[in-house]
C-alpha cells in the first residue's frame, strides 16, 4: 500500500505507482484513500474486491496478500524491530 522510501526497492516516486492505489482509485476515488486499512485486510469487503480487481486487471486466476501479522510472526521478530512501512505506513 506505501512505496518505499527508505531503501529505494523501485524507482516509484509517487504511491499512486503501486497497482494497488491505482486500483483504490478506480474503484472509490480519494475517499477510498481513507480506508487503507480496509483494503490491507483481505477478510474485508473492500480487501477481497480490491484483489479481485487486480486479478481481473492482471489476468491472474487468484491473487492473495501476506497479512502484516503473518510475516511479522513468520521473520519471529518483535515488530517494533522491523521496517513495515510498505504494509502501515508507519515510521
Amino acid at each position: 500500500m506505501f512505496g518505499c522510501k527508505f531503501l529505494n526497492f523501485s524507482r516509484s516516486t509517487s504511491d499512486m505507482e503501486l497497482i494497488a492505489r491505482r486500483v483504490i482509485m478506480e474503484l472509490e476515488g480519494e475517499e477510498g484513500f481513507n480506508h487503507i486499512k480496509e483494503y490491507s485486510d483481505g477478510s474485508t469487503e473492500r480487501g477481497k474486491n480490491l484483489r479481485k480487481t487486480i486479478c481481473e486487471k492482471l489476468k491472474f486466476a487468484s491473487l492473495d496478500f501476506q497479512s502484516l501479522d503473518g510475516i511479522v510472526k513468520a521473520i519471529g521478530m518483535d515488530k517494533n524491530d522491523l521496517c513495515t512501512y510498505c504494509w502501515d505506513g508507519e515510521e
